[in-house]
């Protein structure tokens, strides 16, 4: 494993125990929580609050796009095996060996992205990534009008490249900082 896969694994690992240490672990990501009008949603909303109370499971948000090169919102839940990571330190789990390449950090204006908002300004990710909320809050709304919100310790992955007309995001009243691992 290159050093740059271990920095990033270890820089998402802080993050979601982070997120899981401070309260949010047994909850549903923001995004998802907010959002949950209809009972199908509730559904995966309990759904989403069960998996994220066993360490063997962690819920993310995904925004991908379909043939009609519309982006949508899908709740994911990814199962971790128990694993002997880092001994001498105990066991823990581990799961979605995805391969990195790169992390960086990305800081946003207070409000960044709300003319986009006003004209419906839709972009597509320039590549596939994760996106983790660290500072601020968020909005991304999808080509097919649903919006989600993420503050940090959200986790969301971005699949809406082009052809996709992709997304809008627009940052709250505050400035954001968020990390992006591709």
């Amino acid at each position: 494993m290159s050093k740059v896969n271990i920095i990033v694994l270890a820089l998402v690992s802080l993050v979601l125990a982070h997120k899981l240490a401070f309260g949010q672990g047994g909850n549903v990501p923001s995004g998802v929580r907010e959002n949950a009008a209809t009972s199908g949603e509730r559904m995966i909303m309990e759904r989403a609050v069960q998996a994220a109370q066993s360490p063997s499971r962690i819920a993310y948000l995904r925004l991908y796009c379909t043939p009609d090169n519309n982006s949508h919102f899908q709740s994911v839940t990814g199962k971790l095996g128990k694993s002997n990571f880092a001994p001498p330190a105990s066991p823990l789990y581990i799961g979605n060996n995805i391969r990195a390449a790169t992390a960086f950090f990305g800081g946003f204006d207070a409000g960044w992205g709300a003319h986009d908002l006003a004209t419906r300004l839709y972009h597509p990710t320039p590549a596939v990534q994760f996106l983790i909320i660290l500072e601020g809050d968020f909005s991304i709304t999808a080509s097919d009008g649903e919006m989600r919100r993420f503050r940090p310790g959200d986790v969301l992955r971005l699949e809406d490249t082009a052809p996709c007309r992709g997304h809008i995001t627009v940052v709250g009243d505050k400035p954001g900082f968020t990390m992006f691992v591709r």
